[in-house]
């Protein structure tokens, strides 16, 4: 007789969900945070009110937000997985591979 087990996430399972939730939502808010500004530069609202350095600086400024958009949409996925399963760093001393200290 086969019994159907209930699977449940064991606790750390369920940290490595929360870690992951935390963190896509995180992401979220810093690239909607830069989203936001840079729209308004490539769409020039409220452009009668901008200050005259942010007239001139303008391009330079879309430029910094769109690479920084890109590149924080890019690197989600990478981030996410190294937020979700760090793995540890060999330090002087201890070699996994040989199992003890050196």
């Amino acid at each position: 007789m086969s019994r159907k087990r209930n699977h449940t996430p064991s606790k750390r399972a369920m940290t490595k969900i929360d870690v992951v939730r935390k963190t896509k939502r995180r992401l979220a808010l810093v690239l909607t945070i830069l989203a936001v500004p840079l729209a308004l530069l490539i769409f020039k609202a409220g452009f009668s009110m901008w200050p005259e350095w942010l007239v001139h600086w303008r391009m330079v400024l879309i430029g910094i937000l769109a690479v920084a958009v890109m590149f924080l949409g890019l690197m989600s996925p990478i981030i996410i997985e190294f937020t979700k399963d760090p793995r540890p760093l060999s330090v002087p001393g201890k070699n996994p591979e040989m199992g003890g200290d050196q």
